[in-house]
């Protein structure tokens, strides 16, 4: 099922997806929703795309807003192997889920090509949510 008004724009993240080559997902409507559901939706929201971090398990702050600090915050908090979702601010670039270590390797290309976005580390529940200019979040995804 496509709904309008997602994915209408993958040349957004082509660079990515590009470097990327095999090991990068583009996911369906449907495959967004899931991660969604499990992961950015377990937050309350602060101003519409901020994530409210009250009453969860915050493991780490950075006022780091480059691809060196996301790098390093993705070695830290995902394992080998694991997959980790990106979801853009803007809906209409699809979301896409890379293996950590790819994802540490592309990290420029992920913070260069968008204001803020959020990673999903889907076995450890782990949230970065990223905001420019004002760096990183990593928190433990509520049940």
């Amino acid at each position: 099922m496509r709904t309008t008004g997602y994915g209408m724009y993958p040349k957004d993240i082509a660079a990515l997806l590009a470097a990327a080559g095999e090991a990068a997902i583009v996911l369906t409507y449907v495959d967004h929703r899931a991660f969604t559901d499990v992961s950015l939706d377990r937050f309350a929201s602060v101003n519409s795309t901020r994530l409210d971090w009250q009453g969860v398990e915050v493991l780490e702050l950075s006022e780091e807003f480059d691809g060196d600090g996301l790098r390093e915050m993705v070695r830290r908090h995902g394992a080998e192997g694991e997959l980790v979702v990106v979801f853009w601010g803007n809906h209409a670039v699809p979301s896409v889920a890379l293996e950590a270590e790819v994802m540490a390797a592309h990290a420029e290309m992920v913070v260069g090509s968008c204001y803020e976005c959020w990673l999903y580390f889907t076995d450890g529940r782990v949230l970065i949510e990223f905001q420019d200019g004002e760096g990183f979040v990593a928190a433990r995804v509520p049940n």
